[in-house]
């Protein structure tokens, strides 16, 4: 039951980051600029803060690869197609961007807080990790540390190899349980700068809630 226990700490915790920092924060609000919250310095702090704990990469290597998928999507130079980069790299989120061109990050590099965390992403994380190794119960140091970039690894690497097969995007119910609302990918490719992705009240997107709160 213990483990039970952790389980749904570390679910419940990943969700509220997935919902708050990644998918509102880094996607819908860095990457394209769905809602304006630049007057609120504590909203992008704590997205960069929380976007950390995913582990993946930092927010401006992050908007650039995303920006570069929507530019080239399904295509040769789509840095994560499944067909062309191939599906079980995609799945489990082992492919690597090789050059992100100036022009998909030129906004971001005018923000002292993105470029903070970019410089410093490796020490955040190892800081992130060592205290919470040293201040926390074990078991919270798995589901509030290491957990989350557990999760990250499996609802992005699942966004990215469902949400696209046969060379078009598609929505993906099983993608949402990890990415608070991400998988209406089809949803989004055809409206990218809506900061709603799921179009009905009882469709499970977070991240438009999260929006929500912060607009107003």
């Amino acid at each position: 039951m213990e483990i039970l226990y952790y389980i749904l700490i570390s679910f419940l915790w990943w969700s509220f980051i997935a919902a708050f920092a990644i998918s509102a924060g880094y996607h819908r609000y860095f990457s394209h600029r769905s809602f304006d919250a630049r007057d609120i310095a504590w909203y992008e702090w704590s997205v960069l803060a929380l976007g950390s704990l995913a582990g993946g990469a930092p927010v401006l290597t992050w908007v650039g690869t995303h920006r570069m998928h929507h530019a080239y999507s399904d295509s040769y130079e789509d840095p994560h197609s499944p067909t062309y980069v191939g599906f079980w790299k995609v799945l489990t989120s082992t492919w690597k961007v090789k050059n992100i061109q100036r022009k998909f990050v030129r906004d971001l590099l005018k923000n002292h807080r993105v470029v903070f965390f970019y410089k410093n992403f490796l020490q955040i994380r190892i800081t992130t990790f060592v205290f919470g190794f040293l201040l926390l119960p074990f078991g919270y140091f798995l589901a509030l540390i290491v957990a989350p970039v557990i999760y990250a690894y499996i609802g992005y690497g699942l966004i990215n190899a469902l949400c696209h097969r046969y060379n078009e995007p598609r929505n993906s119910i099983a993608a949402n349980i990890f990415s608070a609302g991400e998988g209406y990918h089809k949803n989004h490719h055809h409206k990218p700068y809506d900061w709603k992705l799921g179009k009905k009240w009882y469709h499970f997107d977070t991240g438009a809630l999260i929006i929500k709160l912060v607009k107003c």
